[in-house]
């Protein structure tokens, strides 16, 4: 994978039309997928800090988006996980519509410069109608990881 944003996803951490009921099923999937690849990162704390960081105020973007994000301490680099869910969940998004399209990020505690520019690049690839419908017809992972490189490498 190339790209910014796909440097940091995995096959394991790329799924389509995931079925959760709730933020805190999604968070705790997000959490079972990161520790499967990197052991050393217990699904419990991962967990715990993208709650925490969500209870700071919501990261619903609207239309459908969401961008959990938290710093971890011990994450060796940022890690992405990305899913479109087969039913949109209440994220509290500003403008209360549910989430079905879900880009979440763990980044070191030290990690400042690339963190930004990562989530920069996600609200703009999330800001284009045309991104939004294409992952969302994505029916599995290679295709949600083909429409993410297409996208990328013309932007």
């Amino acid at each position: 994978m190339s790209g910014i944003l796909t440097h940091l996803l995995s096959t394991h951490r790329l799924d389509t039309h995931l079925e959760v009921s709730s933020k805190k099923r999604l968070f705790e999937e997000i959490a079972e997928r990161i520790q499967h690849d990197y052991p050393e990162i217990t699904a419990r704390s991962t967990f715990n800090r993208l709650l925490a960081r969500e209870k700071l105020g919501s990261t619903g973007l609207g239309q459908g988006i969401a961008i959990p994000h938290a710093r971890l301490e011990g994450a060796p680099e940022i890690i992405g996980v990305f899913f479109t869910l087969s039913q949109g969940i209440e994220f509290d998004a500003p403008d209360d519509q549910n989430v079905d399209l879900v880009f979440a990020l763990l980044v070191p505690e030290n990690e400042e410069q690339e963190h930004l520019t990562t989530l920069a690049t996600l609200a703009g690839l999330f800001q284009n109608p045309n991104f939004c419908r294409d992952i969302r017809a994505a029916r599995t992972a290679e295709a949600l990881l083909k429409a993410l490189k297409t996208w990328e490498a013309n932007t």
